[in-house]
């Protein structure tokens, strides 16, 4: 089932808007890169992860809708994934409730509504006009 067709019509025509969360992952690591979270103020399940280097240069884009991501990254283009928690109430040995890992998904449904909710993404004004032309350029 695809984030929409959970959500309702609600999550398809209203914008998503995020603001800045400071964290101790916004620090810069070692290889000069540095992590910002946003999260969404209408949705808890909505996030996005920014990967930028020194330069506020982006790297890596992670947005995160449910349990599906679509991701930007500088040397692989764009892609889309789900969580290992996808629409699975039984419970398995060796996946734990808070546990997530990512598993590509080539579905060009899946890729195509992830395009469109990120059109409706409203970043802070340093980032939006950026995050968007990544996806869209």
């Amino acid at each position: 089932m695809h984030f929409h067709e959970k959500q309702g019509f609600w999550m398809m025509a209203h914008p998503f808007r995020f603001y800045e969360i400071s964290s101790k992952k916004s620090e810069i690591s070692s290889s000069g890169i540095r992590q910002l979270s946003f999260a969404c103020e209408d949705n808890p399940e909505v996030f996005c992860f920014l990967w930028i280097n020194q330069s506020k240069q982006l790297k890596h884009i992670q947005f995160l809708f449910g349990e599906s991501v679509l991701e930007w990254e500088s040397d692989l283009g764009i892609r889309c994934s789900q969580t290992n928690r996808v629409e699975d109430p039984e419970v398995k040995i060796g996946v734990h409730k808070g546990s997530r890992s990512l598993h590509s998904n080539n579905d060009p449904k899946l890729l195509s509504e992830s395009l469109e909710h990120m059109k409706r993404c409203e970043f802070p004004e340093e980032w939006n006009a950026q995050v968007h032309s990544k996806f869209y350029p």
